[in-house]
């Protein structure tokens, strides 16, 4: 049993792997606005803190998305119907108890 499972109880629809493609989603969505802010900057000290920034975000999303291959939750070289199936099993996971 996961530590989210025991957690939130078995009833759950969360567990590590939605927690893991939440984060991953997450720092996708930082580092896309640090990235922004820094093209964005107008003096050179701003645009080295938020590309700091942006460097350390990337870097924990590449680290959290070598832990989601390993551990299964993502699958990067799978082909794509696999991919596509996997999508739609966990979407029904979500739709199903409260359809």
């Amino acid at each position: 049993m996961s530590i989210i499972k025991d957690f939130f109880g078995e009833d759950s629809l969360t567990d590590d792997k939605y927690m893991a493609n939440t984060m991953l989603t997450s720092a996708k969505a930082t580092a896309t606005a640090y990235l922004a802010a820094t093209l964005e900057s107008a003096t050179p000290e701003l645009r080295h803190l938020y590309s700091g920034f942006c460097t350390q975000v990337t870097q924990s999303h590449e680290s959290l998305t070598g832990l989601a291959i390993t551990k299964g939750w993502y699958n990067a070289y799978g082909d794509p119907t696999g991919q596509l199936k996997e999508a739609v099993n966990d979407s029904l996971k979500v739709i199903s108890p409260n359809a």
